[in-house]
C-alpha cells in the first residue's frame, strides 16, 4: 500500500512540474501572440506606405536601367542616321558612292533661273564638212529605177552630200632588215644596230603595246578583257596573252625610272606643291595607299602597303622641301612635325563639307555662317582677280578675321548644348581645328596666288576610286608601283596637253617624253 502511494506521489509531482512548464510556455506564447499581434497591427497600418516605397524603388531601378538602354539606342540610331545621310556634299565620299535614292547630284554649281539644256545664243558644236582634199573614200548612193512607176528612164538633177568620220584597224606585219657591212678600204665589218624593242624573232609593235597599256591603266580594264578587245579590233589576228600584258606593265614601269626621278626633282624645286592620298587594296592589305604629289604640272604617284607616315618619309618629298615652299594638303598633323620646314596651307573644300554635315545634323547657326563667310570671300576673290586686283585691302582682311573669330566663339557656345556624343565630338574637333589652324586655313585670303582647296590633287586620285570599283585591288605591291609609275608619266604628259596614247607609243618606241621636252613643248605652243 505504501509503495503504491509513493508511486502516485511521484506521478503527481511530475504532473505538477509539467503543469508549471506548460504554464510558463503558455505565458511565452501569450507574450509572443501579443508581439505578433502588435507587429501585425503595425504592418496593417504601414502596409500601403511600405508597398508604395518598395514599388517606387523598384520602378526607379527599372526605369533608370531602361532609360540608359534607350539613351544608348537613341545614340546608335542617331549615328546610323548620320551615316545614311553622308554624301559627297557633306563628306569626302566620292559622288559615285552617293545613295541611289539621292536625286540631286552634288556639285559646286549654284542654281540659276536659266532653263536646262543649251542656252540661246550658245554656239552649236558639230562636225564640220570635209574639204575636198581631205576625202579618202567616196560612196555614191544610186538608184536604177523610179520607185513610183518602175521606169528606168531617170537622170540625176541634184546631189546632196553627207560626210562621215570613221576609222578602221589595219593589220601591219612589218619586217625589219638589219644589214651587215664591210669596208672595202680598211676591211672592217659593222652592222645596223638592232633596238631593244626588236630583240625577239617576232614581237608586238608599239601601237599594240600603247593600246594595251592605255586600256589597262587608263581605262582600268582587266587583262582578260583587254586581250579580247585587241583580238576583236584585229579580227583575231593579234591575241596577246594575259601573261604578256602583265610583263608589259612591268617593262613600261622600268623604262620610266628616269622620268619619275626627273618629276620628283621638279616637285622638290617647286615653290607650291599639293599632296593627297587614298586607300587602295593591295594584295592582302585592305588599307594600302596610293599617294599623289603635284606642283600643278608634274605629277608623281607612289604606292605603299599602308597609309602611314613611314611611307610619306620613304617617298623622300616632304622632308626635302625647302622652307620657302608652300604645301597644300588635307589636314594631317604629321605635316607640322619638326622634320618638315615648309609652310602648310589647309584644304577649305574639306572644311566646307564638314560644315555642311554639322549644319544638317545639328542645325547650328555657326556652321552656316562660317560656310557663307568662306564661300562669299572666295567669290569676291575671284571677282577681284578678274578685275586684275591682286589682294584684299587691310580693312577687308581685318573684317574677315573679325567675323571668323566671332563665328568660332559662337560655335563653342552652341555645341556644348548638343546632346548627341557622335556629332558632338565631330563638331568639337572641327571648332578646335578651325581655331588652332586659322592661319593655314585662311592664308588664301591674304595671298591670292595660293589655292583655296586641294581639289587639283584630289582629281588626280579620283581615277583610283574608279579602278578600285572595277578591278577591286592590285595583285601585289609591285603591280601597284608599276601602275603608279605609268600614271606618273601619262598624267604629267596630259597636264602638258600631250596625247596620252601617243606618249605611251613613244615610250615603247624607246623615245619617251622627258620633263624638259614637255616644258619646252608647252613653251613653244604658247
Amino acid at each position: 500500500m505504501g509503495n503504491t502511494l509513493g508511486k502516485l506521489q511521484t506521478r503527481v509531482n511530475e504532473l505538477e512540474k509539467r503543469l508549471v512548464e506548460l504554464q510558463d510556455k503558455n505565458s511565452e506564447l501569450i507574450e509572443e501572440k501579443k508581439s505578433l499581434t502588435s507587429k501585425l497591427k503595425y504592418l496593417e497600418e504601414n502596409f500601403d506606405k511600405k508597398l508604395e516605397i518598395a514599388l517606387t524603388k523598384a520602378v526607379k531601378e527599372v526605369s533608370e536601367k531602361y532609360e540608359k538602354i534607350i539613351k544608348e539606342k537613341d545614340q546608335r540610331i542617331f549615328e546610323l542616321e548620320q551615316r545614311l545621310n553622308i554624301n559627297s556634299n557633306n563628306s569626302s565620299l566620292p559622288s559615285s558612292k552617293d545613295p541611289i535614292y539621292k536625286t540631286k547630284i552634288c556639285n559646286s554649281r549654284k542654281e540659276t533661273d536659266k532653263s536646262k539644256g543649251g542656252q540661246i545664243g550658245h554656239k552649236k558644236h558639230k562636225l564640220e564638212k570635209f574639204n575636198d582634199d581631205e576625202i579618202t573614200e567616196e560612196v555614191n548612193h544610186t538608184m536604177d529605177k523610179c520607185p513610183n512607176c518602175n521606169s528606168k528612164n531617170i537622170k540625176v538633177i541634184n546631189i546632196k552630200v553627207r560626210d562621215e568620220f570613221d576609222f578602221k584597224i589595219t593589220i601591219i606585219k612589218r619586217r625589219h632588215y638589219f644589214n651587215e657591212y664591210v669596208c672595202e678600204d680598211c676591211g672592217s665589218k659593222f652592222k645596223s644596230e638592232i633596238p631593244d624593242n626588236l630583240h625577239a624573232e617576232n614581237q608586238y609593235g608599239s601601237e599594240v603595246k600603247s593600246l594595251a597599256i592605255n586600256l589597262l591603266d587608263y581605262g582600268f580594264i582587266s587583262y582578260n578583257r583587254v586581250r579580247k578587245i585587241i583580238c576583236g579590233f584585229t579580227n583575231g589576228e593579234i591575241d596577246p596573252s594575259e601573261g604578256y600584258l602583265v610583263k608589259l606593265q612591268k617593262k613600261a614601269s622600268i623604262m620610266l625610272k628616269d622620268f619619275t626621278f626627273d618629276v620628283k626633282q621638279k616637285i622638290l624645286e617647286s615653290k607650291l606643291n599639293y599632296w593627297d592620298d587614298t586607300v587602295a587594296k593591295i594584295g592582302e592589305k585592305d588599307k594600302g595607299c596610293i599617294r599623289g604629289y603635284t606642283n600643278g604640272k608634274e605629277v608623281l604617284y607612289k604606292a605603299h602597303l599602308a597609309k602611314d607616315t613611314k611611307g610619306m618619309d620613304e617617298d623622300g618629298i616632304l622632308q626635302n622641301l625647302p622652307s620657302d615652299c608652300t604645301v597644300m594638303h588635307d589636314h594631317l598633323l604629321h605635316n607640322y612635325c619638326e622634320d618638315y620646314s615648309y609652310r602648310n596651307i589647309e584644304c577649305n573644300a574639306h572644311i566646307i563639307r564638314k560644315l555642311q554635315s554639322i549644319s544638317e545634323n545639328t542645325k547650328h547657326d555657326w556652321a552656316d555662317k562660317m560656310k557663307e563667310l568662306l564661300e562669299s570671300t572666295l567669290t569676291k576673290r575671284k571677282e577681284y582677280s578678274e578685275k586684275q586686283i591682286k589682294s584684299f585691302s587691310e580693312e577687308e582682311i581685318k573684317n574677315f578675321d573679325s567675323k571668323y573669330d566671332s563665328i568660332i566663339k559662337d560655335g563653342f557656345k552652341e555645341y556644348i548644348e548638343f546632346k548627341h556624343k557622335y556629332e558632338f565630338t565631330k563638331e568639337e574637333n572641327l571648332l578646335e581645328f578651325m581655331r588652332d589652324f586659322k592661319g593655314p586655313i585662311t592664308e588664301w585670303v591674304r595671298d591670292f596666288s595660293l589655292p583655296y582647296s586641294n581639289n587639283l590633287c584630289e582629281r588626280l586620285l579620283r581615277m583610283l576610286k574608279t579602278k578600285m570599283k572595277i578591278s577591286y585591288q592590285f595583285q601585289n605591291l609591285e603591280s601597284a608601283k608599276c601602275f603608279a609609275n605609268i600614271m606618273t608619266y601619262t598624267e604629267t604628259c596630259g597636264s602638258y596637253d600631250v596625247n596620252k596614247y601617243e606618249a605611251i607609243k613613244r615610250l615603247f618606241d624607246n623615245n619617251p617624253y622627258t620633263v624638259d621636252e614637255l616644258i619646252n613643248l608647252k613653251t613653244a605652243n604658247n
